[in-house]
């Protein structure tokens, strides 16, 4: 071989090198990004402090009792007190004020609707955590309730994921796109931002995790992905097969008088709360157990069962999922997190509403097919809800429940498993939902800006490198529908309207007080002035609407609901009107036609 040949053959060689180099260092960087930990956050809607089993609850719970144990449960975790706000903070690490989601669009005022915190529109370049993941090469899917904004507004597909099959809207009937509130018509789904229709034999939960599994399964192979999955579980209408509701016969016969002192032993017991904990006093229209009758007890007592049955099924359903990500190899290398969005629900439909708005409720219901009878509980058609005594049970030993920002209506559960995260039980360290966004982009080693966020990653926790992200200064703020609070430390001011609160702002040591039972703006007046004038800082900054004495996002949903309910049948109130005066018109005839027969 002459030289020309030689340097022809050393270049061949060499270029081959060069590109099996090349080709070591793409699978080397293949592994190295295989390495990275896929995401599996999942939202329960309305769960109380005490909803899963590992935190003392009577529901059987087995599959997130078991991330419990192999991770951390958070006994001061803080969400805002409503779904949509509370969504919009977990999945960018926001306030819900900054990013436009300062209420759900349910309970608005028109004066709130003319404010930037409430437009309830997400800009075109909002970051999710989706977003953020996925510029960093993962995978993005969610499937479940949605919910963020106005309807179709903030749709998944435009913010971040791959895939998207969601409920947009703040709840739902279980078997069909039915609403639950007379606000609605009927409640829509969409896929990848297109309107869908939903199957025959849909039910919710195991739909939901049907759809996460088909976006698994259908992923590209040696990316990481992040699924946000979304329960409607148990948010009302509580659904569920009668075989899961019938598990619990006889578990909640005890009443919740007794079973709310139960659980407070239960959460000391468990070291959640301190032994100085006590329970809150009676809530509004609180009924004894005592004082029902026979018929009422067992009906009240089976909608605790549809209750429990209904988060026994989520949890069963989150099993399917999270062992078919172990056939397939990847659940060691998954971080998983289950928490909830609020406290859990009080209301309910067609039940325990004071006049008018119980005839009012009773007529939707009966106009579109809802009812409450105990034979059809938890089936097609049922408007089951536990109302606000049992929610004291769910919430127990906290104070009051969802809609409040009221220890029981923000303090949820919150369970961690996965690599990285240290075996450590109950986990007291402060923390918040606007930290699940830097937590995760940390955990998955994507670079962000801490100051750009409202949260803070709480790795640091996780990996027991530190006790606390929180020091004994830094506070937290919360704010949606004139309920609002701020933490800092163990103190918390928090102003809770009627008919639960008086809508004055008091002051608590939550060290040794969770129940909120007593009020220490008197004993520390310093310290409750000082906090009052940060959140009032809080509040200008972020362009709160502050509602008026009497005001309350309770009394603005019956308002609004009364209004669109009149606009949708003014025409059968106009034909009712018409015929009312018909008749009395008939009859006005008719007796002047008979009186003066007879005086003839």
């Amino acid at each position: 071989m002459n030289h020309a040949g030689r340097t022809v053959s050393q270049a061949i060689f060499q270029s081959t090198r060069f590109l099996c180099a090349l080709c070591m260092f793409g699978a080397f960087s293949a592994m190295a990004q295989d390495k990275r930990p896929n995401i599996l956050l999942v939202v329960v809607d309305d769960a109380g402090f005490m909803d899963f089993g590992a935190y003392g609850s009577d529901t059987a719970t087995p599959n997130i009792d078991r991330l419990s144990k192999s991770g951390a449960m958070f006994s001061r975790f803080y969400t805002s007190p409503q779904c949509g706000p509370s969504r919009a903070m977990l999945l960018t690490g926001q306030s819900n004020h900054a990013i436009g989601m300062g209420s759900i669009a349910e309970v608005m005022n028109d004066q709130m609707r003319a404010l930037p915190a409430y437009r309830l529109k997400w800009k075109e370049d909002q970051k999710t955590i989706a977003s953020r993941l996925k510029a960093a090469g993962y995978q993005t899917f969610a499937s479940g309730k949605w919910g963020i904004g106005h309807i179709g507004e903030n749709l998944p597909n435009r913010f971040g994921f791959d895939r998207s099959w969601v409920l947009d809207s703040t709840g739902s009937d279980n078997f069909s796109t039915m609403s639950y509130l007379p606000v609605y018509k009927e409640m829509k789904w969409f896929e990848d931002g297109q309107r869908v229709s939903l199957p025959e034999d849909f039910y919710s939960s195991r739909n939901i995790v049907d759809k996460m599994i088909d976006y698994v399964d259908k992923s590209e192979a040696g990316k990481p992905f992040f699924g946000y999955l979304s329960f409607q579980a148990i948010h009302i209408p509580l659904q569920v097969s009668r075989e899961y509701i019938d598990k619990y016969n006889g578990v909640f016969d005890r009443g919740w008088d007794e079973m709310q002192k139960e659980r407070l032993n239960k959460a000391v017991a468990l070291g959640l709360v301190p032994k100085s904990t006590q329970l809150p006093q009676d809530t509004f229209n609180r009924r004894k157990w005592s004082a029902l009758s026979a018929e009422e007890k067992k009906y009240w007592a089976r909608v605790m069962q549809v209750n429990a049955g209904m988060m026994e099924a989520a949890d069963f359903h989150l099993g399917r999922l999270l062992n078919h990500l172990a056939t397939r190899g990847q659940l060691d290398n998954t971080i998983v997190m289950v928490v909830s969005d609020n406290g859990p629900e009080s209301a309910t439909l067609g039940k325990t509403s004071e006049m008018p708005t119980l005839l009012i409720e009773k007529l939707w219901m009966k106009q579109v097919g809802w009812d409450v009878q105990y034979d059809n509980l938890g089936q097609r058609g049922s408007m089951g809800a536990i109302g606000h005594e049992w929610a004291s049970v769910s919430a127990a030993p906290l104070n009051l429940f969802k809609f409040n920002a009221s220890e029981g209506g923000m303090r949820v559960p919150f369970v961690v498993s996965g690599p990285g995260v240290k075996p450590q039980g109950i986990q007291h360290a402060r923390a918040q939902i606007a930290d699940i966004a830097p937590t995760l982009l940390d955990a998955a080693g994507v670079d962000f800006a801490k100051e750009s966020f409202h949260g803070r990653s709480l790795v640091p926790v996780l990996t027991k490198q530190a006790n606390q992200v929180y020091g004994e200064r830094d506070s937290m703020p919360f704010e949606v529908s004139g309920t609002a609070a701020l933490y800092r430390g163990n103190w918390k001011i928090a102003r809770i309207p009627a008919p639960y609160g008086n809508g004055e702002w008091q002051l608590f040591d939550l060290s040794v007080d969770p129940g909120e039972t007593r009020n220490l703006a008197t004993a520390q007046p310093e310290l409750f002035k000082d906090m009052r004038a940060e959140y009032q800082q809080y509040s200008q900054t972020a362009g709160v609407y502050e509602f008026g004495p009497g005001e309350s996002a309770r009394q603005q949903l019956i308002k609004n609901s009364i209004e669109v309910l009149f606009f949708r049948y003014l025409h059968v109130i106009i034909g009712l009107v018409l015929a009312t005066i018909a008749v009395l018109y008939g009859a006005f005839r008719a007796a002047r036609f008979f009186y003066r027969r007879r005086k003839a």
